[in-house]
């Protein structure tokens, strides 16, 4: 071969090295403007969180938490040849992205080839918009976003999750890593109807009586579910980031407060239990119990002597301690215990309240206790032993999660003793201090609490948590209805004025969608 033809075979391989250089460079450009460089994407974001998170239902199928597909918006500054033109365009779409914090993004990329976000899920209308301006270097990825369709009525249940949808609160956090496989979709013991009647009558007595917060709470007696949860003020979890504290805050998990004399029930529980005392046994409770500095007084008397019967219909704190005198501070503590009340609850949600009470339990203690003072739980705590007391003895683990099979509990009082307080209970309505919570026909029981509100290093006298503990129907429980109020500013800040008259509007709503059947309809039925 001469030198002519070997020059010729050189510039042959030259010019097809060239052309091969140049189609990879072209390709290159090709699959990173239309199909994206997945390796190069900044690590702000995984690609692994575009796995369908799965859907949360209630008991009844409906949806409360899913995902939606959308796209995001990154730029590849070295596509982009007029910076300024792109910022202008760019925030000319997107009001909360400034000129300035787009051209930054654009200059200071431009010796990277990493994308650089812009702007998570665009809507339809944005991500027209950007497409319109046929700008290189502006490219789209799919995404998706967690969306709560029930809004604020189920936020400190269901709770939410952050950009990249990872659970922050409620069940999002509990079971982030269940829900993130998504694979199976879970099932709540939500029952949303229930969710939006607990919901809206506390919102509305929260405005009548002029709370400062409110809580509620539903479970079913047999088993544990919990049918609905709700704690005032809240939040829209589809837009989380603009709640404040106070709004996120679970009162009725987390908060921890004395609720005064719900507390009664589990005193008068463990005298019945142990037998020391009968309903019809007579106490003097005419003059104030004087413990050194402390006197123990009624807020209303009713006269000078009580039956048992009496002093838990009328709630006296006179009465109620003569009774605590009986019980001990040892069987006290031992029975609390055994009830779940000193303890985090058992179950399976993000920041349990841990019960606070006395280190060393004394005589002012067994008292102050007995009557709900000097003792502070959350109101999941009080649903949760109260449908023991009622359902025959049984205490069931709360479940946030709808139950596949009946729990098997743990017995913490005999059955007979079970029926004397749904007899007391009973009596509180139809008589007592929770007269404002009957409803006919539904066979309500409950009790009513008033209890000072602890501020600084005492209480404050002028400033109360009302609320009132309801079963229903009580002849055989199925239902327990807990609402608690914050500072009310009505007339008559008591539970029985406060907290009673919307426990028994809830029973009433609710009762006909659990189908529950009023007493005098079912006499009539088997006729």
């Amino acid at each position: 071969m001469n030198d002519l033809e070997s020059k010729k075979s050189r510039l042959v391989i030259i010019y097809f090295c060239i052309l091969a250089a140049f189609c990879v460079i072209i390709l290159r450009m090709f699959f990173i403007v239309t199909f994206g460089d997945k390796g190069k994407v900044s690590n702000i974001y995984d690609f692994n969180k575009l796995t369908q998170r799965a859907n949360i239902l209630d008991r009844n199928g409906v949806l409360v938490a899913t995902d939606l597909k959308t796209k995001s918006l990154y730029l590849s500054s070295i596509l982009i040849k007029d910076p300024q033109m792109v910022a202008k365009a760019v925030s000319g779409i997107f009001p909360d992205l400034s000129y300035q914090e787009v051209y930054k993004k654009i200059t200071e990329g431009k010796s990277s080839k990493n994308w650089i976000l812009l702007k998570r899920n665009l809507t339809p209308s944005q991500a027209e918009q950007v497409q319109n301006l046929k700008i290189a270097g502006l490219i789209f990825e799919d995404d998706r976003v967690r969306v709560y369709p029930q809004k604020s009525i189920t936020s400190h249940l269901v709770g939410y999750v952050d950009l990249d949808r990872k659970g922050l609160a409620g069940v999002e956090m509990q079971y982030d890593k269940q829900l993130a496989r998504g694979n199976d979709e879970m099932q709540l013991a939500l029952d949303i109807r229930v969710q939006d009647i607990l919901h809206d009558e506390l919102v509305t007595a929260m405005e009548y009586y002029r709370s400062k917060a409110a809580a509620g709470v539903i479970m079913d007696v047999t088993n544990g579910e919990v049918l609905a949860i709700s704690s005032l003020p809240d939040f829209d979890p589809n837009l989380q980031y603009e709640a404040t504290a106070d709004q996120r805050f679970n009162r009725v998990i987390n908060g921890v407060y004395e609720l005064g004399s719900i507390f009664k029930i589990f005193t008068n529980t463990i005298a019945f239990e142990h037998n020391l005392v009968k309903m019809d046994d007579v106490f003097n409770v005419h003059d104030p119990i004087k413990y050194g500095r402390f006197t123990i007084n009624d807020d209303h008397a009713v006269k000078s002597e009580m039956t048992v019967g009496e002093i838990f219909a009328f709630s006296s704190n006179i009465g109620t301690v003569q009774i605590a005198k009986k019980i001990g501070i040892d069987l006290e503590k031992d029975s609390l215990e055994k009830f779940g009340l000193l303890n985090k609850l058992n179950t399976e949600f993000p920041g349990l309240g841990r019960p606070i009470y006395p280190k060393v339990w004394r005589d002012i203690s067994l008292f102050t206790i007995s009557y709900g003072h000097g003792i502070a739980i959350t109101p999941l705590h009080i649903a949760t032993t109260v449908s023991a007391i009622v359902n025959g003895g049984t205490l069931y683990n709360p479940s946030f999660v709808k139950l596949k099979k009946q729990p098997s509990g743990k017995r913490i009082i005999k059955e007979s003793t079970s029926e004397i307080m749904r007899q007391m209970m009973r009596k509180v309505v139809l008589e007592g201090t929770g007269r404002n919570s009957n409803i006919e026909g539904y066979e309500i029981g409950g009790k009513t609490g008033t209890a000072n509100r602890v501020e600084g290093n005492g209480y404050n006298e002028r400033s109360t948590i009302a609320s009132f503990v309801a079963a229903f129907p009580m002849s055989k429980p199925k239902y327990v209805v807990y609402v608690v109020f914050d500072r009310p500013n009505f007339t008559f800040n008591t539970g029985g004025m406060v907290a009673a008259p919307v426990a028994g509007k809830i029973i009433r709503d609710i009762a006909p969608i659990l189908d529950v059947i009023p007493s005098e309809i079912k006499h009539e039925v088997k006729k």
